[in-house]
């Protein structure tokens, strides 16, 4: 319960104040925003002084890297010192996925997991390109949150989600940020930050999303990398179709899990037995398609809203008994817990507005994959992903529908990703992971030329930070020691 308060705290208050770039380089100004105390409560007093006395600063970057001289945007970058400068490596660049997850609100309350690395090194994030706090992108006023919250079953209701994909997309269209937020946009940034912070190598930790981004990093400058920790990553060689569709398998994973570890301290809350579970969760996503539960958070909770808010809660197991009450609650009518899980990936606030996140999501991932989605080809699409998970699966699919008229159609990667030349790169999957399926990590460091695999044989999403020490002590092995980087299971 500690982290999900911390996170939604840093989400709502953390807002970073970041000055100008003059031209002899970036001005780090103190961030100038109060810490809130659960992200320091459990922080040895020379962390939580680093972490009160964060600085930001903003980078220029080219809109179109291809044309270096032209057009430039702004990039939001954050720093927290190191609490034993005299121990300093360099600086370690963090990610947090998405693709668009804003690393000045997670950085801060990241620090909890990662504090055996802020003794060494200064723990730097961003704001990607596209994001709140950098230059942002925008498709008008109602672009927040465009994802489908009920499935439709009629040809009229088929029609109108493309009619709304089409608009979506005509408003978009009017952005000359779009066609330049993929992923080799992202990790061309990502050489700016490095350059900011004035490290010869870049030191990285991306997670999720952020793994494809590290990836796509060592295949452009390989001789720029240094100790590299990819957790979680996605795979570069799946289409969007196969992407969501190995998440709505592992969401049907993750709802195992999570009764498994509830009838494990009986009585539990979502059922007898994980068959009684199972009918409880479709009687609630029935009762859902009927009528959406109403909250007190600005919408109402349905369909759509509960399979993503449990998707978040799956992903990370010390939240499971809070995750359990919160659908109990549901069952029982009181949605509004529930609605507080989705809300951190639609990027909702407790006040009713909304972050570009869930905007930005849709937009990278219509630009990263090659597929060419028609509303015909996702109505096509249905009944494999009811195969695949009748929970979870065709609402995950409908995702799809917001890149249906996309007017920069998905190319896929520009190149493949192979990081030839690039220093050792550490590789970490999962083997129950719900969202990074554990193939997906285990095709990247297959494909990296110099990838090194580290398999957990655990839960929820992602490996280090505190979830296991056998993952975290080779980590620090990895990060904080000359040891050479050796494959490995945990």
């Amino acid at each position: 319960m500690k982290l999900i308060v911390k996170l939604m705290v840093v989400l709502v208050l953390l807002l970073a104040g970041c000055a100008a770039v003059p031209e002899a380089g970036p001005d780090w100004k103190p961030c100038g925003v109060p810490i809130p105390a659960a992200v320091l409560e459990d922080l040895d007093a020379a962390r939580a002084k680093a972490v009160r006395e964060r600085e930001c600063t903003t980078v220029e970057a080219p809109l179109d890297h291809a044309d270096p001289s032209g057009r430039t945007i702004e990039l939001a970058v954050t720093r927290i010192r190191s609490a034993d400068p005299d121990r300093r490596i360099g600086s370690l660049v963090y990610n947090p996925g998405g693709p668009g997850a804003s690393g000045l609100d997670l950085v801060s309350g990241m620090v909890a997991r990662y504090q055996a690395l802020l003794g060494r090194y200064d723990l730097v994030s961003w704001d990607p390109r596209g994001a709140d706090s950098s230059t942002p992108l925008s498709c008008g006023p109602d672009s927040g949150d465009n994802s489908a919250t009920a499935m439709p079953t009629t040809d009229a209701q088929w029609a109108a989600l493309g009619v709304a994909a089409e608009a979506f997309a005509t408003a978009c269209a009017k952005s000359e940020l779009l066609p330049h937020l993929g992923l080799f946009d992202s990790a061309r940034d990502l050489d700016l930050v490095r350059q900011a912070v004035g490290d010869d190598k870049l030191h990285y930790l991306g997670v999720s999303y952020g793994g494809q981004l590290g990836a796509a990093y060592a295949e452009l400058f390989p001789d720029r990398v240094g100790r590299v920790v990819l957790d979680a990553p996605g795979s570069p060689t799946r289409t969007y179709r196969q992407t969501l569709l190995d998440q709505a398998a592992g969401s049907e994973l993750g709802f195992r899990q999570l009764v498994t570890r509830c009838l494990g301290s009986k009585p539990c809350a979502l059922g007898a037995s994980y068959g009684d579970a199972l009918m409880k969760l479709d009687a609630f996503l029935a009762r859902l398609d009927r009528r959406p539960l109403p909250t007190g958070r600005g919408t109402p909770l349905t369909r759509g809203g509960a399979v993503g808010a449990l998707t978040i809660g799956f992903s990370d197991p010390p939240l499971w008994d809070t995750l359990t009450r919160a659908l109990a609650s549901a069952y029982a009518g009181r949605p509004d817990a529930l609605q507080a899980f989705g809300d951190v990936f639609t990027g909702r606030r407790p006040d009713g507005s909304h972050s570009n996140f869930g905007l930005l999501n849709s937009a990278v991932n219509c630009l990263d994959y090659p597929d060419r989605i028609t509303v015909e080809s996702v109505r096509a699409a249905m009944p494999e992903f009811a195969r695949v998970s009748p929970r979870f699966g065709p609402i995950s699919g409908l995702l799809m529908l917001t890149c249906a008229g996309w007017p920069h159609p998905g190319a896929g990667r520009e190149r493949p990703i192979v990081g030839r030349g690039a220093a050792p790169v550490l590789v970490i999957g999962n083997t129950g992971d719900p969202l990074g399926r554990y193939t997906w990590a285990r095709e990247l460091a297959a494909g990296l030329d110099s990838g090194v695999l580290l398999t957990w044989r655990g839960q929820g999403h992602g490996a280090y930070g505190g979830l296991n020490a056998c993952v975290d002590d080779r980590v620090a092995d990895y990060l904080l020691t000359e040891k050479p980087l050796v494959g490995a299971a945990c």
